[in-house]
């Protein structure tokens, strides 16, 4: 919900921590959606309504979180870098659908520098959607990057509890079935030269 105010004229709508919100009397408040203030014609407030803002808000249980499981969690030019080692993260936020959207960057070996983690491109994370919780994505990541470790090692062991498990173990598998497949085939290639080396030899 956003909070506004009947004598507003500049038609802005803020969230309930924000300190004009509260500002407003409570006879003069106004309550409804953010989309449905858009529509009647109101604007986000320019303070509360940024990645500054939001991060702030969340700041306290980031930190813990990043702590916790020994993960770099950085703010810099009005993004969140997420480093692991295993990944990069990065998080932006859409103003116009006041929601966060996790990019991952590909190609990485090891825990980078931050000042290297913009140098190669970024993609959309295709199976997480936009999310109105940076939290959210921290505890996606942590998941995400836990099983890529382990699916290198042998995915067998990759647990199958959720929708998500149960897509990466695939994953893991098809990749492992496929990685197999390549040594086989170079295994026969090996042994198809020596045979050859061989019948010259003979002859």
């Amino acid at each position: 919900m956003r909070i506004m105010s009947r004598e507003s004229l500049n038609m802005v709508y803020h969230r309930p921590e924000c300190r004009y919100a509260r500002r407003i009397c409570k006879k003069n408040q106004i309550r409804m959606k953010w989309e449905d203030a858009e529509r009647k014609g109101y604007c986000p407030c320019k303070r509360c309504d940024g990645i500054d803002f939001l991060y702030k808000m969340e700041k306290e249980k980031i930190e813990k979180y990043a702590e916790q499981f020994h993960i770099d969690v950085d703010f810099k030019d009005r993004k969140i870098y997420v480093r692991t080692d295993a990944g990069c993260w990065k998080i932006i936020y859409k103003i116009r659908s006041q929601k966060f959207i996790l990019l991952h960057r590909n190609y990485v070996n090891g825990r980078i520098d931050l000042e290297d983690a913009d140098k190669a491109p970024f993609h959309r994370q295709g199976d997480m959607s936009e999310a109105g919780s940076i939290m959210k994505y921290l505890r996606y990541i942590k998941e995400h990057d836990e099983f890529k470790q382990n699916a290198q090692k042998d995915y067998r062991k990759l647990p199958q509890d959720t929708k998500r498990h149960k897509m990466y173990y695939r994953t893991a598998k098809k990749r492992e079935e496929k990685q197999s497949a390549k040594r086989l085939d170079a295994l026969f290639l090996l042994i198809e030269k020596q045979e050859g080396i061989k019948k010259l030899s003979c002859c």
